[in-house]
């Protein structure tokens, strides 16, 4: 049985690779439970069990991003317009769906933007969300932001973002992930709010909201060595990357990511200048020139598949580093939906009285009343 999936705040999919369709990452980033086999053409690197989700509703504001999805396949029933605008047109009807997910923007609660949080009208963008919620009503949903929304001028919209949820008949819990203790090769820190409606949160453990698997690191240096330099490269987003000087007085963009380590948050804003492969006079490769991060570089930091299509034509543009940037990692996505997935399980299997219990089973792999 697959569950069905509304995703809302789409972008380029990567929440909804994660719960939906093919997950590749390096196979150090993964615990051998998760690994379907081995990639046919990218040495080390691994194909992941497929997670019971199929994605039937998307929504995204951003053209270039629905193309990236569709492209790459992972475009299913995409709606391309403002949520507010689709929610208020009665023509609309939202399917039914087990799990509603999404990312609501984040500029307006993250550290490098201006930290206006809820009293804009991006930032207010979570409420949006509460109501394809309580119109769904979903068994679970989930949504992810930037660690912002824990504490903006002495306000948490946490708390108030919480509390929409709640108010629509769901527990609310939230965890900070550091992704780079999840197998992903990068520093991002992210907030993961997942929901349970009331009338199945009994079921659950306290900790029924905590990533508490596939606890391990893999480097940048394992994503990286498989890749030729972009000169040498017959791969469109191996070959372009910037070729832009150090930015005097500046941080973001100047710095060199740590090929034994895991590099800085992959930005929405690097498009004129993402992150150093490497530095005159930096650590890494230090015979070679100094150049910075290309497209692939920056998917595969993300941990987009290595054949992923990153940019919408055979010139690509600068454009295509924001909805990488934007995108959750789909590994991340992928270790979600397995969270989701038991959640899921342990609801409908606690609940189940005895006759519906027999009846699933007369009914096999078909979906029983309850779950």
């Amino acid at each position: 049985m697959k569950h069905a999936v509304i995703s809302l705040f789409t972008g380029m999919g990567g929440l909804d690779v994660g719960f939906a369709h093919d997950v590749c990452v390096h196979k150090r980033s993964v615990d051998e439970e998760f690994i379907a086999n081995q990639h046919k053409s990218v040495p080390d690197f691994v194909m992941l069990k497929p997670q019971p989700f199929h994605t039937v509703f998307q929504n995204d504001i951003d053209t270039f991003a629905k193309d990236l999805a569709q492209r790459n396949g992972w475009g299913d029933n995409y709606h391309l317009g403002d949520v507010r605008e689709l929610l208020a047109d009665d023509t609309v009807v939202l399917p039914k769906a087990d799990v509603v997910i999404g990312g609501f923007p984040c500029t307006d609660f993250s550290n490098s933007g201006k930290k206006q949080g809820l009293h804009t009208e991006r930032g207010r963008l979570y409420e949006a969300f509460v109501e394809v919620v309580d119109r769904v009503k979903p068994k679970v949903f989930v949504a992810e932001n930037v660690r912002g929304i824990l504490k903006i001028k002495q306000t948490k919209p946490i708390d108030t973002i919480t509390k929409a949820f709640e108010d629509v008949g769901y527990t609310v819990k939230h965890q900070l992930v550091k992704c780079e203790e999840y197998g992903i090769p990068q520093k991002r820190h992210r907030i993961v709010i997942l929901g349970v409606r009331n009338d199945l949160v009994s079921a659950l453990p306290d900790d029924w909201n905590v990533l508490d698997f596939n606890k391990r690191q893999c480097e940048v240096k394992h994503y990286f060595k498989h890749l030729r330099e972009p000169s040498e490269s017959d791969d469109v987003a191996q070959q372009k990357l910037s070729k832009s000087k150090v930015v005097a007085n500046w941080n973001e963009g100047n710095r060199e990511v740590n090929m034994d380590g895991f590099a800085p948050t992959v930005r929405t804003n690097a498009g004129n200048n993402p992150d150093f492969r490497r530095k005159d006079g930096g650590n890494n490769e230090q015979n070679m020139p100094q150049r910075r991060l290309t497209l692939r570089e920056v998917g595969l930091l993300q941990t987009f598949a290595p054949n992923a299509i990153l940019t919408g034509s055979k010139r690509p543009s600068l454009k295509s580093y924001v909805p990488i940037g934007n995108a959750v990692p789909p590994l991340l996505a992928y270790l979600i939906a397995e969270k989701v997935k038991r959640v899921l399980s342990s609801t409908c299997d606690a609940v189940l009285p005895a006759p519906v219990e027999e009846a699933r089973e007369e009914l096999g792999e078909q979906e029983c009343s309850k779950c």
